[in-house]
């Protein structure tokens, strides 16, 4: 079980990088031992001894002038309350508000100037790593979704079901963790990073906060292709929005019931109306007219309690009630109106209480339900000619009128977890002082993909001239006596090709359990930090050991230089699709065709399910795993922090779709990626006062370098006629398909820059984000080109670059004092506030753009 983890462990421990780390670990630890000064048991441990010598030593600031603490780690980020409240966040998600993480990459269409309509959570990438690879956790209970955060399979049969499974209001929240890098040995299943939302206790007796927040497509300026201004303005589909109307309403409220028991609760709703074209050719279909309108919501009811039932006993409670829902059509489609609901509930109960004078014990207990279903209007969809019968499609090109949907399918995913954390009282051993923690975790997870109803898709229109049947009677309902307009020769007709997909349902089921195992050991000046991860998986056929060993040098011993170094292995998690993709497919039916013999159509043939899915198969798939190594510097000098990360990445057995011989496909651990991260960064300690202002600065600059295989395991990413040692011709040389730049997510270079400013006496805040990235390059096989490779012709692909990108996003905050302990205020934000013109991608006939600057308003009344 253990001879391929072993090898490649011996391979990650041998990388040059590693050695390095190994080398300066040793050194500290040497440094530590021959130091003459002794660890006395009256020693504060070395987070105190940091925050005294924060801010040069200087102790005489007033207690008004906040000062930013050091991190546990530079990979390690901590947002509070102040910064989530005056970060630009858009529509208000967690992720959006990472805008300015400089190890946070987001996807070429988080801000598309085509779908400013949509109120989804953004996805991003950490270090490289795929979207779908991050770990949410929210009061330390998991709101991922592994159902299918890539998407892969056909809208048929796989309605969407994205990453996070709950989608989380940011103005819950009080502080948000992002672990990008040297990650203990507590987290696991993640690949990316971590990103943990925290919510705080109540602070007063009763307060509240209630307000509303807009913005309309009357508040953007677009930015369209040149000659595309009427094209996108009578858009038929979702990805082009040339209009939306967003509201959000929230209501917060929080109060101590007693000296022991505390309550918060929020009740959160997100609409957006999207109206588009229903038909293009200006055709209606049915009663309403030409215009559809889609619609997306997204609810968070929210109830935590914290209750101190005694001394050193904390237990808190919480219920997360947040589904989401859009609602859609099929475009150019009569009758074909659908709803996906995604989200769910979460129930997280926690337990913290000390055992002896050792140790104390926190137990956690989460039960989960997120679902990626569908609710269609018909269970049939038909593709048929426009005619005078069905006049509501196209009468030029292909002359197409769709008509029906994709029937209902519901997808379900519970998981229940229980998770145990001890933290040992610190002790002296061999002249270093010790801080053990040790932990358990365990969850079941129950997945059930139902089809609810049968779906038929009729395809192929062919010409007729009865609609008689050869079992009798009259096929009125995939049969038409109408001329089609785009064949003026046929007297009518009749849809010859069918697949169908029965009703019918499948479970997967999964049961995992991990220990980890992690010492914190400090003397004088050196904190070493070791653990172990072990994973089991039923799902997986081997189970998963994860070292992380992190070292940390006070290289002066006064807090204000240090450097951190680090060998971590991370173990990703399989996703459910992987399983379930065959399931799905044991539903349909092959296509079948009938005929028009002897002037009647022949009956259907009866359907043979489940000839497709025998040709996908999962095997025994790895659990997908990335090793880094981390080399970091920071100062403190000039009241600021300064600090320098250099991380590198290597990511294998990443999992994708792939054709092993004709008609045979597999889920293969063939998937690599490899990335390298710069990071500079620079941020105040203390705020810079002038003039009754105060003002926090922080810059980064990321330097960011990742080739992949494939952008995710969907089919067709990992494109099926490349094998994993394929070579193609890049750039002047010749390199392996796998090992070409990656797509998306991948810009060389980010400079940000984050002021925050704020005037006490007006009650005013003012944030800027600055951001500027690097061009954006595009990767692409050079059609009907080839080059010779050891005898042998190999593709040509070539490197489309686009142009650099800068945004100026600002968010001003203005409250205005009414009665004792009371106030109104209104927010406003402008992203785009230069109005930039930013390319995301172009083709020969058309390009997309950023969105231009937009405006959100928020106004309330906190009591």
């Amino acid at each position: 079980m253990f001879a391929s983890s072993s090898a490649s462990l011996a391979s990650f421990c041998l990388s040059p990088i590693s050695v390095a780390v190994v080398m300066l670990t040793l050194h500290t630890a040497v440094a530590a031992q021959s130091s003459t000064a002794a660890v006395g048991a009256d020693t504060p441990p070395r987070d105190q001894r940091l925050a005294l010598a924060a801010g040069d030593g200087v102790t005489s600031e007033l207690p008004t002038v906040s000062v930013q603490a050091r991190p546990e780690s530079l990979g390690t980020t901590v947002l509070n309350k102040k910064v989530i409240d005056g970060t630009p966040g858009g529509n208000g998600d967690i992720t959006s508000l990472l805008v300015t993480h400089p190890n946070v990459q987001f996807g070429s269409s988080q801000l598309r100037t085509s779908t400013l309509g949509e109120i989804a959570p953004a996805d991003i990438s950490i270090n490289g790593a795929k979207y779908y690879d991050n770990l949410f956790l929210m009061d330390g209970m998991s709101f991922n979704s592994d159902i299918n955060p890539a998407g892969a399979g056909s809208e048929q049969n796989s309605p969407s079901s994205p990453g996070q499974g709950l989608a989380i209001d940011t103005s819950l929240l009080c502080n948000i963790t992002v672990r990008d890098a040297n990650v203990g040995a507590e987290f696991g299943r993640f690949t990316g990073g971590v990103i943990s939302a925290e919510t705080c206790a109540p602070t007063k007796a009763f307060a509240g906060d209630v307000s509303v927040e807009h913005s309309n497509s009357g508040w953007v300026h677009y930015k369209y292709a040149p000659g595309q201004e009427q094209v996108f303005d009578e858009s038929t589909t979702e990805s082009a929005q040339p209009r939306f109307d967003k509201w959000t309403y929230r209501l917060a409220l929080q109060g101590k019931v007693s000296d022991r028991l505390s309550l918060i609760g929020s009740v959160i709703r997100k609409t957006s109306e999207i109206p588009l074209r229903g038909y293009s050719a200006n055709r209606t279909g049915e009663a309403g007219g030409d215009t559809k309108t889609q619609t997306r919501q997204s609810d968070n009811l929210y109830l935590k309690a914290f209750w101190n039932p005694v001394a050193d006993v904390h237990v808190d409670a919480a219920v997360t009630h947040a589904p989401s829902s859009s609602r859609g059509f099929i475009e150019n489609a009569r009758n074909s109106y659908y709803e996906n609901r995604q989200g769910g509930t979460g129930l997280n109960v926690g337990v913290s209480h000390p055992l002896g004078d050792t140790l104390t014990l926190n137990h956690r207990l989460t039960a989960t339900q997120a679902e990626g279903s569908r609710d269609a209007d018909a269970d049939s969809s038909k593709n048929w000619f426009t005619s005078s019968d069905k006049s509501w499609g196209a009468t030029t090109g292909t002359g197409y009128a769709y008509e029906g949907g994709y029937g209902d399918v519901e997808q379900v995913e519970k998981k229940l977890g229980y998770q145990l954390k001890g933290e040992w009282r610190a002790f002296q051993a061999l002249g270093w002082r010790h801080a053990l923690q040790s932990g358990l975790e365990y969850e079941r997870m129950d997945y059930t993909y139902r089809r609810l109803t049968p779906y038929t898709m009729y395809t192929a229109g062919t010409a007729t001239t009865t609609c008689a049947l050869a079992s009798g009677g009259t096929d009125t309902e995939t049969c038409s006596l109408s001329t089609p307009s785009v064949k003026p020769t046929w007297t009518g007709q009749y849809l010859k090709s069918r697949s169908v997909y029965k009703a019918g349902e499948f479970d997967v089921k999964n049961e995992s359990y991990a220990f980890f195992l992690q010492d914190e050991l400090s003397r004088e000046r050196v904190r070493l930090r070791a653990g172990l991860r072990y994973e089991h998986d039923q799902l997986s056929p081997q189970d998963s050991w994860s070292p992380r060993l992190a070292a940390f040098w006070d290289v002066l011993g006064n807090g204000r230089t240090q450097v951190e170094v680090g060998m971590n292995r991370y173990h990703g998690r399989n996703f459910h699709i992987y399983n379930s993709y065959k399931g799905r497919l044991s539903l349909q039916s092959g296509s079948q065709v009938r005929n028009l013999v002897g002037g009647k159509l022949t009956d259907w043939p009866t359907p043979v399910f489940g000839a497709t899915a025998t040709m996908y198969n999962e095997g025994e798939l790895k659990t997908p795993h990335t090793d880094e190594q981390v080399l970091g510097i920071s100062q403190s000098a000039f009241h600021a922090l300064w600090s320098a990360k250099y991380v590198v990445r290597q990511s294998r057995d990443e999992v994708a779709l792939r054709l092993r011989s004709a008609g045979n496909y597999w889920w293969d651990n063939v998937g690599k990626t490899d990335s390298t991260i710069l990071t500079l960064s620079a941020a105040t300690q203390r705020p810079v006062s002038w003039v009754g202002t105060q003002t926090h600065v922080s810059a980064a600059v990321d330097f960011t370098d990742t080739t992949t295989s494939h952008p995710s395991y969907d089919l067709g990413s990992f494109n099926l006629t490349y094998k994993p040692d394929t070579y193609i011709f890049y750039e002047g040389q010749f390199i392996r398909y796998v090992d070409r730049p990656a797509n998306n997510y991948n810009r060389p270079w980010t400079a940000r820059l984050m002021l925050s400013t704020s005037v006490p006496r007006w009650g005013l805040t003012v944030d800027n984000v600055l951001r500027l990235r690097d061009s954006y390059e595009k990767v692409a096989k050079v059609s009907g080109k080839t080059a010779t490779y050891e005898g042998t012709p190999v593709e040509v692909w070539e490197k489309t670059t686009f142009s650099k990108a800068m945004t100026w996003d600002m968010r001003v905050n203005y409250t205005v004092p009414t009665v004792a302990g009371q106030s109104a205020y209104v927010s406003l934000t402008l992203e785009n506030l230069l109005d930039r013109r930013n390319l995301i991608e172009a083709s020969a006939d058309t390009a997309d753009y950023e969105k231009g600057r937009q405006l959100w308003v928020r106004v309330g009344y906190q009591f």
